[in-house]
């Protein structure tokens, strides 16, 4: 073979990597990731969020983005609609959810070795408290729920929903915020009303609307974990990314900086 068309042939392989013992080209390093778009409650939950994205949870998700060079996005919406999103997979994830069986088909959790959610791995723990009208016929004794005809108000979209179903009760899902369910229990529309976070608490005590008119009695009904809940399909597509998320809330959480913001808006254990 002529020298000229050989040296012509050889060039023309190694131009298409085909030539024998070629370095096979190695991938650049991997773009910065998309950020994640996290639904959130658009009702006041003090001290953990605001609709306006403030609160405990949003301080404990910057040091999130700062310690792993993430960017989160975040949609306030109905919790409702967050919950619908989440299963769509309209969003990445939900900021604050609780963990359900009925969920676990299109969320994914931080999970212990027997399965169960981590609540260390959560971003906090609340309570769903049993809030009366007063003179009402309503009672709870920490074991026994008394309700006349088994309605409790509640949330909309809220958990506490289905376990009072599973209980024989029938819960009421007309308001989204604790304000507009303890103005249910305050004009008498409803006798008992379950309501989660301190929001409720604080208005029943502090808001005029309320004095003497409602009472919250305790022990809570309920305490739960709420987590930073991902999209199943978000998860599979980066399972690493969500640990590490989980981790370093749990890192975030146990920080002496964090602890002080926490302890200053009124949680000693966040």
């Amino acid at each position: 073979m002529p020298a000229a068309l050989l040296a012509a042939l050889l060039a023309a392989g190694a131009a298409h990597g085909g030539e024998p013992g070629a370095a096979t080209p190695q991938p650049g390093p991997p773009g910065p990731s998309a950020p994640l778009v996290m639904c959130y409650e658009d009702v006041e939950q003090r001290p953990w969020s605001s609709p306006d994205a403030s609160g405990l949870n949003f301080e404990l998700l910057r040091r999130v983005e700062k310690q792993l060079g993430e960017r989160f996005v975040y949609a306030p919406k109905p919790w409702r609609r967050c919950i619908e999103e989440l299963r769509l997979g309209t969003v990445d994830a939900v900021v604050a959810a609780a963990d359900a069986k009925s969920r676990r088909s299109f969320a994914a959790y931080p999970l212990r070795p027997d399965g169960s959610a981590d609540p260390a791995r959560a971003l906090y723990s609340d309570s769903v408290n049993v809030f009366l009208r007063a003179g009402g016929r309503g009672s709870w004794d920490g074991h026994t729920l008394v309700a006349p005809n088994q309605e409790v108000a509640v949330q909309s979209g809220y958990l506490i929903s289905s376990v009072l179903r599973e209980r024989g009760y029938r819960p009421r899902e007309l308001v989204k915020s604790a304000e507009d369910a303890l103005r249910l229990l305050q004009t008498g529309m409803f006798d008992v009303a379950l309501l989660q976070g301190a929001e409720a608490s604080r208005l029943a005590v502090s808001d005029p609307r309320f004095q003497g008119k409602v009472v919250q009695t305790g022990p809570p009904y309920w305490v739960l974990p709420l987590h930073l809940a991902f999209n199943r399909a978000a998860y599979r597509r980066n399972p690493q990314r969500a640990h590490a998320i989980w981790e370093a809330i749990a890192a975030a959480r146990a920080s002496a900086d964090y602890r002080r913001l926490a302890a200053e808006a009124g949680v000693p254990e966040p």
